[in-house]
């Protein structure tokens, strides 16, 4: 039985593109001339969206708000919030009781104050864990010092000098200081 295959064929040739569509060009045309007067009854396109929707029935309307996964990472991340805020509720509800009960802010002390300004570490950090005991000392540093730290220091106030308090290790060594603001 001989029957003929393209690859086992010694004359087998590649089709071009452009002669495929050259071949098929007037018969797609035939087609479209043949068929333009043919049109679907209106009542098709009815039947079918009915048969559509009775098939997929619409979704809720809460079910297209959340369809993406995302839009389910903002629910769960309000919804923390909105926990935080009730669980805290008390704790605010205390701060507001004592703030009106007293009537007037606590005054802050100059010493509170510099509490909140950071101190720049000198050592490594390991270094400053490892102390056991450790003080605050106050001094006048000149600006010059600053400078050498790497602290941007104006040259016309480059002679004069601002307090600061160093964190002094069990040694005497200087692990971290902090520039407070002239008073």
């Amino acid at each position: 039985m001989n029957t003929w295959h393209p690859l086992r064929s010694r004359k087998c040739r590649m089709l071009n593109v452009d002669e495929i569509n050259a071949q098929l060009k007037p018969s797609v045309a035939l087609l479209k001339q043949e068929t333009q007067h043919l049109r679907a009854p209106a009542s098709l396109e009815a039947n079918l969206l009915d048969a559509f929707a009775r098939q997929h029935p619409p979704n809720a309307w809460w079910r297209r708000w959340f369809a993406e996964p995302w839009q389910w990472s903002g629910v769960l991340v309000m919804g923390l919030l909105v926990g935080l805020l009730i669980v805290n509720k008390p704790l605010l509800t205390s701060i507001d009781a004592q703030l009106h009960a007293t009537k007037s802010l606590p005054t802050m002390q100059a010493e509170d104050w510099h509490e909140e300004i950071p101190f720049v570490a000198l050592e490594s950090g390991e270094t400053i864990l490892k102390q056991d005991t450790m003080r605050i000392v106050r001094a006048n540093v000149p600006h010059t010092m600053w400078a050498s730290l790497g602290v941007p220091v104006n040259p016309q106030e480059a002679g004069e000098s601002s307090i600061a308090e160093m964190l002094l290790g069990e040694n005497d060594e200087y692990l971290a200081m902090r520039l407070i603001p002239g008073e």
